[in-house]
Order: C-alpha cells, then sequence, then structure tokens
C-alpha cells in the first residue's frame, strides 16, 4: 500500500476526525452529480473513489491509482463517461507515479482525450493555477458557491466540526475530442441542483413502479368473528403528571444539542458562560421556539435581540469560514500557518461585512477568485473587496 493509501487509511479508523483533517476526501452531492450526468452523461466510471462514495458502479480507489489506469479501455467496455471530482492535495508519487496533484491528473486526462472517451472533470473554478485546463473542450461555470458532502467515516470531534454547504466557484470541465459544442458557457447552481433532483426524482418512481411490479401478491385469511367473553373491568392506571423537560444547561451542550439560536439568545440574556442556571437555559430555549429577531411569547428588549442576531450571525460566518479553509487545508504548511491565515481572511471579513455590508458568502467567492498565498496580504485582500463592491455597484 502506497503512503497516500496508509494515511488515508489511519484517518478513516480514527474514532473522531476535525474538519481540516477531511483534505481531499469531500464527496459531491448527489443532486449536483445526476444534475452533471443529465447534462454530459451517461457517467459511468468514477475515476476518484474511496470504495465507498463512488457515484457509479465502475471505480478506481487510491489503490488503483486512477493516473496508472487507461481510461479510455475501460469506458470502451462500459460504454459512457468518466467523472472525476478529483484530490486536491500536493502532488506525491508512489515508485515513480503520480498518486495526486491536479497538473498531473489534467495531464493524464488530457492523453486519454486523444485515446478516445469523454472525461467530465467537477473543479474549483481556478483559472489562474497552474494546474488549469486550458485545452479542455467544454468549460461550463456554475454561477453560485458549490458545497460537498463530507465522507462517510466523518465522526465530528466536537461540536465546532459542523461543515456548511457554501464552498467555492466550481466549473464542469469537458475533455472529448468529439465535442461540437460551444467552448465555454454558464449555469447556475440552482439549474444544476433541480436537474439533478429530476432525474433522481425520475430513478426513484421507476425504482417503486419495478418493486412494485414485483411484490408478492398476499392474499389475506378472513376468519369469522368471534365473540369475546366480558372482561371483568380492570382499575384504571394512574397517570403520573409530566416530568419537567430537560435543557442542556452548558454552553457546549447547548450549541450541540439546540443549536446555535439557543446558544446565542442564552448567551445575549445572561452573558457568556461555561454553564448556565435551568431558568436561564429555558428561557433561552422558550424564547428561540417563539422567534429570536420578533418574540412574542417572551419579553426581550431591542438591545438583547440584536445581541443575539450579531451572536448568531458571528457564529454562521465563523463556521463558514473554517470550512473553507477545510477545503483549501492543502494549500498551507501546517496549522499555524492556517491559523494565522484564517485570522486575517476573519478580520477582513468582517471589515467587508460592516464597511459594505458584503455577506461572508460573497468575501469567500472573493478570496477564493484570488492565489492562496494572497490570502496573507490583508492589503491585497482589502483592494480586491473593494473591487468586487465597485463592480456590484456597476452592475446594479
Amino acid at each position: 500500500m502506497n503512503p497516500y493509501c496508509q494515511a488515508l487509511a489511519e484517518l478513516r479508523s480514527r474514532g473522531t476526525h476535525e474538519l481540516k483533517e477531511v483534505g481531499d476526501q469531500w464527496r459531491t452531492a448527489d443532486n449536483i452529480f445526476w444534475g452533471i450526468n443529465a447534462m454530459f452523461g451517461p457517467l459511468v466510471l468514477d475515476l476518484f473513489s474511496d470504495g465507498e462514495n463512488s457515484k457509479c458502479e465502475a471505480y478506481y480507489t487510491a489503490e488503483d491509482n486512477a493516473l496508472t489506469q487507461d481510461w479510455s479501455a475501460r469506458l470502451a467496455e462500459l460504454n459512457g463517461a468518466a467523472y472525476g471530482n478529483p484530490p486536491y492535495s500536493r502532488a506525491s508519487q508512489h515508485e515513480g507515479e503520480y498518486i495526486t496533484g491536479m497538473r498531473y491528473i489534467m495531464q493524464h486526462a488530457s492523453a486519454m482525450r486523444e485515446k478516445g472517451g469523454r472525461y467530465v472533470f467537477l473543479i474549483k473554478a481556478a483559472t489562474s493555477e497552474v494546474w488549469w485546463p486550458e485545452d479542455a473542450d467544454h468549460v461550463a461555470f456554475i454561477r453560485g458557491r458549490i458545497g460537498f458532502d463530507l465522507p462517510k467515516w466523518f465522526i465530528p470531534k466536537n461540536e465546532k466540526q459542523v461543515p456548511t454547504g457554501a464552498f467555492f466557484a466550481g466549473a464542469v470541465v469537458v475533455f472529448d475530442k468529439t465535442w461540437r459544442g460551444p467552448a465555454m458557457s454558464y449555469i447556475s447552481r440552482n439549474e444544476l441542483e433541480a436537474r439533478g433532483d429530476a432525474f433522481l426524482s425520475q430513478i426513484r418512481r421507476e425504482a417503486e413502479r419495478m418493486l412494485a411490479s414485483t411484490a408478492p401478491r398476499v392474499v389475506e385469511n378472513v376468519t369469522p368473528a368471534v365473540e369475546e367473553e366480558p372482561q371483568p373491568e380492570e382499575k384504571a392506571e394512574q397517570v403520573e403528571p409530566p416530568s419537567e423537560p430537560e435543557f442542556p444547561l452548558s454552553s457546549a451542550g447547548i450549541l450541540a444539542q439546540s443549536g446555535v439560536e439557543v446558544w446565542a439568545c442564552a448567551q445575549a440574556a445572561f452573558g457568556a458562560k461555561e454553564q448556565y442556571a435551568f431558568h436561564e437555559s429555558r428561557f433561552a430555549h422558550s424564547w428561540a421556539a417563539d422567534s429570536v429577531e420578533q418574540p412574542s411569547l417572551v419579553t426581550v428588549t431591542t438591545d438583547v435581540i440584536n445581541r443575539a442576531l450579531g451572536l448568531i450571525r458571528k457564529h454562521n460566518n465563523k463556521v463558514k469560514l473554517e470550512a473553507f479553509m477545510a477545503l483549501n487545508d492543502f494549500v498551507f504548511e501546517d496549522d499555524a500557518a492556517r491559523n494565522d491565515t484564517q485570522e486575517r481572511l476573519a478580520i477582513v471579513a468582517d471589515e467587508a461585512e460592516q464597511e459594505y455590508g458584503l455577506a461572508i458568502e460573497d468575501f469567500l467567492l472573493v478570496a477564493g477568485s484570488i492565489e492562496p498565498k494572497s490570502w496573507n496580504n490583508i492589503r491585497v485582500l482589502r483592494a480586491c473587496v473593494r473591487a468586487a463592491v465597485e463592480t456590484r455597484e456597476q452592475v446594479a
């Protein structure tokens, strides 16, 4: 087993995981895959699978090393197209053969294109990267951020390991020398997901129809009713009054079990504590269940409501930024570099929201459109934010 596979096996065997450890193992969302399949399929060969997350019946795992395989010959047997959600980890070799590395993945795709077949990739829309496939036959840029699912083996270490669906701008890249369509197009994420959902709905309907047609018919045996003898009356059981509901009392427990809104209500009303009294937790749960922004069943002052809304927004922004960093973890040499970059991005993201009203999702789009090495340069980040805001105002 090569070192890459050994590291992956060790990671999967751990009892718990952190988001930053997922690395290049994020899964394509089902409706995104089936939307791509509807447009460029049928997709019959998954080029990069861990054996559990494969989107096609035929697939290559890291042990198979797709970069040593003849994709064209395999597609000739399968009569369809290949799909790849490629690993973005640093290029690595084993016995002289590359296992990972976007530059080498794209090079192999180009070589397979010449042999024949269609190869469809869902990749980051990073046109400035050295691996960007300039020789692709078609690029469909996706309008709107795309998200990925966690691998099935992921077990969160704590309540902070919560992913967000918003990651980066993506593109569908097609290698196919028989392609006769335009070199470039655009599709919205919503449209792509809608096509995928429609495709999945058709699959489910057909599966249900086939299941119904093959299910054995059951003939019920009808037996005559037998008159039962009257039974002596039993004493009614004494019903105990309902007990007081249990609420988590620790700050971490409230966040993990009840969600960010209840957690924010508790902090806004009673301050940041590690442990809350029962009546404080109950109040926070009642307020959140009513309405954080416009409560009618509990009395909350405007300043406390605004404080809660700010805490919710700040927490959600942090989660989204952490997910963005986790997806781009391959860029950083170590945790210290990663944490330093995240802190700088957080500073500029907060400034952009305060000064321009730029949502965290839009800020991450800006960050994702520039070279990762520039993320440590606050001046460059600010300039990119200003440029994005000016462009938005001109369009408006």
